[in-house]
């Protein structure tokens, strides 16, 4: 029975010591956890970022688009009608 005692008294006495031990690893864990959430919000701040900007340059994109299809369709009309006015002139002048 003494040595229960003993045994008990010793861990009463160890025991804040031994959690002492353990709470700047439970601080450093939550400092990392903490540092880890910090580096997520930025990481995700900048996926916003990129995301805008994306869609910017996919809205440039389809502009350029439309701008080229409309130009290759005003050549092409240009084209016809010198077509049609050389036709017009080698005919004149044939007669």
């Amino acid at each position: 029975m003494p040595l229960r005692a003993v045994a008990a008294c010793l861990f009463i006495v160890f025991a804040p010591v031994a959690l002492a031990g353990e709470r700047p690893q439970a601080a450093s864990t939550q400092a990392h956890s903490a540092a880890e959430k910090a580096r997520l919000e930025a990481l995700r701040g900048q996926e916003k970022h990129e995301d805008a900007q994306v869609e910017q340059l996919r809205k440039r994109v389809d502009t350029l688009e439309s701008t080229s299809q409309a130009t290759s369709h005003d050549i092409a009309e240009r084209d016809r009608k010198i077509a049609e006015l050389r036709r017009q002139l080698e005919a004149s002048q044939g007669k």
